[in-house]
């Protein structure tokens, strides 16, 4: 039987683990539970387990924290690593460091079930390999190519010195004589089934075959070794040749592996060192460089050096989310394509290379747009849960175009939800608006005051009253004062400046001004002509 061991700083998230999947079914038995890193490690020590189901974040120690203890160790126990939305980030270190699955809460089953099953093959498949060679065996025959591969990822984490590096690679009988070490950082484009997942038995034949070719691809250039990084892949190079040969040599294999492979790859080409202890730089670098090429297209091949974009302004990004709001409350599509394309632009260029940045942006907008419309009176239903979904597929995302493309799916559902709560609402508001005009023409009438009568913020104001009476509202309040002056006019004797004040005007001379703007003639000229018995 299995043995695994569930941790979380909460005992809820514990106690829901036991009994999300039935662990003895499957084999497995529950030997213990921890609350923090460092209880996790000493049962871990003790018990031995074949599988440990932890949050990443948790007090006195980290999940990463403990997934490097079990690689220094060497020990055989697999990890599956949970945490909630905010700690997304996370993920890509905790499969770098050879963790089984990464899930986000709240965890579903189905989700759950296929890592706990993941683990169990690669168990069963550690089992079949120490079986037929034995541990200790297996780890004192291992292969040259192997023992490479472990010392140069133990360079690119610093966590070997160059002393003992260069005794390593004398007794390996492989001398680095070339002046100059590089590392070009490979992203496999994720291509999804319809399932939206590679499975297993296809992602390694997929990381093994690009492999290869890159090592082939290598050896005219210079002295090569590939390295897996999760999912991805690290070519290190001791070279001679400048940067414009590892430009070609990244071309070369981005090209050739589309073409053999039909799979995309994104090469980032790090920063050229001269001794084996800066590896680790070059390796950090074009890691730095793969966070940009989310904003490029697929297939594409950067460098460190091009890793410093344009700090966007944080104002500019600011007005452009507001103009995309503001064409949505005015129901204006056409508009809205323009300025969401004006936004996407600004919201790439604001980030800084950076996914999370990105994906924060885009979800600040669609909440901040539902709040407005909430603040003006139409309240859409989208619930917390629709959110969180969002923000897990936003994060789920390769590409900035997709998240693009996402987010203006979103921004117009919302808006074809407007249009869904217009109707008889939008006729009472329009009508509670001409109402109140006709009872206050004589006070100072202006557009936000108005639109505060109906919650609508003013820009939405103008363009709904505007949608539904064919007029400006200025032009409008002045057409109910000037109708209700010549009322005054006809039917009293009250004077002119008496009637610019009863119609809202303080300065008669304004009044004056504005009725024969109206009326092609000035108040007492008009009154003059109606009772000498002309058409006005």
């Amino acid at each position: 039987m299995r043995s695994v061991i569930l941790a979380d700083d909460e005992p809820i998230i514990i106690k829901g683990l036991k009994k999300l999947i039935p662990w003895q079914e499957l084999g497995i038995e529950i030997v213990g539970e921890a609350m923090t890193g460092r209880s996790l490690m000493e049962q871990i020590d003790e018990k031995q387990p074949d599988l440990v189901v932890t949050d990443i974040s948790m007090p006195d120690g980290t999940g990463i924290d403990v997934i490097k203890e079990v690689q220094r160790r060497q020990l055989r126990t697999k990890i599956v690593f949970i945490s909630a939305y905010q700690e997304f980030s996370y993920a890509k270190d905790a499969l770098a460091f050879g963790a089984v699955d990464y899930l986000v809460k709240p965890i579903e089953k189905s989700l759950l079930l296929d890592a706990v099953h993941k683990a169990l093959t690669q168990l069963q498949e550690a089992h079949e390999d120490e079986s037929s060679k034995g541990k200790l065996a297996v780890y004192e025959q291992k292969d040259k190519k192997t023992q490479l591969e472990e010392l140069f990822d133990r360079l690119t984490q610093g966590e070997i010195r160059r002393e003992e590096a260069l005794r390593k690679l004398t007794a390996l009988e492989t001398p680095l004589t070339a002046p100059y070490f590089s590392v070009l950082y490979l992203e496999l484009e994720h291509l999804q089934q319809q399932d939206g997942r590679w499975g297993e038995h296809e992602r390694r034949l997929l990381v093994f075959a690009v492999s290869n070719l890159a090592d082939e691809l290598i050896q005219p250039f210079g002295v090569g070794l590939v390295l897996r990084k999760a999912e991805n892949l690290c070519v290190i190079v001791n070279h001679e040749g400048a940067g414009d040969d590892l430009l070609r040599l990244a071309r070369e294999m981005r090209d050739k592996i589309l073409f053999y492979l039909k799979i995309h790859v994104t090469i980032c080409i790090g920063k050229t060192v001269s001794d084996l202890q800066e590896l680790r730089q070059s390796y950090k670098s074009a890691v730095d460089a793969a966070g940009a090429s989310y904003f490029l297209e697929a297939g594409s091949v950067l460098s460190w050096s091009q890793n410093e974009p344009a700090a966007g302004s944080e104002e500019a990004l600011a007005e452009a989310r507001q103009a995309v709001i503001q064409a949505v409350v005015a129901k204006d599509k056409e508009l809205l394509q323009e300025r969401c394309g004006r936004l996407f632009a600004q919201m790439a260029q604001s980030s800084r290379g950076i996914k999370e940045t990105a994906v924060l942006n885009g979800y600040s907008l669609l909440t901040e747009l539902l709040e407005e419309l909430t603040a003006i009176g139409v309240p859409l239903q989208v619930t917390l849960e629709q959110r969180n979904d969002w923000l897990q597929r936003m994060h789920q995302f390769y590409r900035f175009t997709d998240l693009a493309d996402f987010i203006s799916a979103r921004i117009m559902d919302i808006l074809e939800g407007i249009g869904a709560s217009g109707g008889s609402r939008e006729a009472q508001q329009l009508r509670m608006i001409k109402e109140y005009i006709e009872e206050h023409y004589s006070e100072n009438i202006t557009l936000e005051s108005i639109a505060a009568q109906v919650f609508m913020n003013p820009y939405y104001f103008s363009s709904f009253f505007k949608k539904h009476t064919q007029e400006n509202f200025k032009q409008y309040v002045t057409n109910v004062r000037m109708k209700n002056a010549v009322r005054l006019l006809l039917q009293t004797d009250l004077l002119v400046y008496e009637i610019a004040e009863q119609v809202g005007y303080h300065n008669p001379r304004q009044f004056s001004d504005m009725f024969k703007k109206c009326y092609g003639k000035l108040p007492q000229e008009y009154k003059s002509q109606l009772k000498g018995g002309s058409a006005p």
